[in-house]
Parts: structure tokens; sequence; C-alpha cells
């Protein structure tokens, strides 16, 4: 009992970076059972990290339907105030932007997304523009069952581009949070 099915390989000095002398290395090697090369790294790498003890979620990057490629920064930004405001709420972990940005352009199964990031919850929408006007959409979205729980559509002027930016940015902290399952 305690005891770890492992071993020590000892790979001799090894010159690093910012370091002057040579400093011994070691690799840690799984023996017996599921010791098949790659075995311990495969089961990591699939191991989906536990949902947090409060409600979960993470911001995907928004998807840019203009075809303009300066709506593109302006999608990121408003994906950045979002995860800004949900952060302020104590009783909510938001995954970090950094970490939802790695799904930026790829189509995406929310509950696999659920899974990687360990949220119960994932937020998604998308930007288009037309002229001088933007739409912006969001959906909350249940990374557990993929139902929707909250939907909605934010229209508004270039111009005002801040004051659209507070509206999106409230509507799922006002509207959708406060109807999360399981949150009273």
């Amino acid at each position: 009992m305690g005891r770890l099915d492992l071993a020590f390989e000892d790979l001799g000095e090894q010159q690093l970076k910012n370091i002057s002398r040579p400093v011994r290395a070691y690799r840690v090697r799984q023996t017996g059972e599921g010791s098949a090369p790659g075995a311990w790294a495969r089961a990591a790498e699939h191991a989906a990290p536990p949902l947090p003890d409060k409600p979960s979620i993470a911001v995907l990057p928004f998807t840019n339907l203009s075809g303009d490629p300066e709506q593109e920064y302006f999608a990121d930004g408003m994906v950045e105030e979002i995860v800004t405001a949900l952060s302020r709420i104590r009783w909510l972990f938001v995954i970090a932007r950094n970490s939802s940005f790695t799904y930026k352009g790829q189509a995406v199964d929310v509950k696999q997304v659920g899974r990687e990031l360990g949220v119960r919850y994932v937020l998604e929408g998308s930007v288009r523009k037309a002229g001088n006007r933007v739409r912006i959409t969001g959906q909350l979205i249940d990374a557990l069952t993929g139902a929707h729980l909250w939907a909605d559509r934010f229209d508004g002027s270039l111009e005002d581009v801040f004051d659209l930016q507070d509206k999106v940015r409230a509507g799922p902290r006002s509207t959708g949070v406060a109807k999360w399952p399981g949150r009273w």
C-alpha cells in the first residue's frame, strides 16, 4: 500500500538554456500494469478535469459572420467584456479567455468543450455587420446535456459600440445567469 509502480531512468547530464553547467536529468516511467509506452501520457491527456463545486462557464470566441476581418477584433473584444463581467460574480467559476480561445476558428461540440475545460455551461455567439449596424447573438448552453438555456440578440450602431458592448455584457449576467439550474 502506498507504493507506485514507477521507475526513474537516469538520462545523464543535460545542457540547458541559461544554465552554464550541465544538469543531471531523470525520466519517470511506469512499470507493471498499464506500462505500455505513452500509456500514462494518454491517460492524463484524456482525463477530464472535475466540475467545480459551483456553476462554471467558458465563453467561446464569437464567430465573425460578416466576412469583415476588422470585425474579428470587435468579436474578440466582446468576448473579453463578457468574461470580465462574469468573473465579477463570486459564485461563478469562469474559465480564462486564453483557455477558451484555443477553440477559435473551430467547429466545436459543446459537450466536448465542457468536458475538456471542466465547465457545466458554455456561452457561444456570433457577430454580424451590415453597413453601420452590428448584430450580436449569444446562447448559453448546458454542456452536460447540450440544451439551450438562454439566447438573445443585440442590435446596435457602430457609433455606439461601447453602449452595445455594455448591453451584451449585461445580457448573460442579468438574464441568463439568474435562470441557471442548480444555482439555488
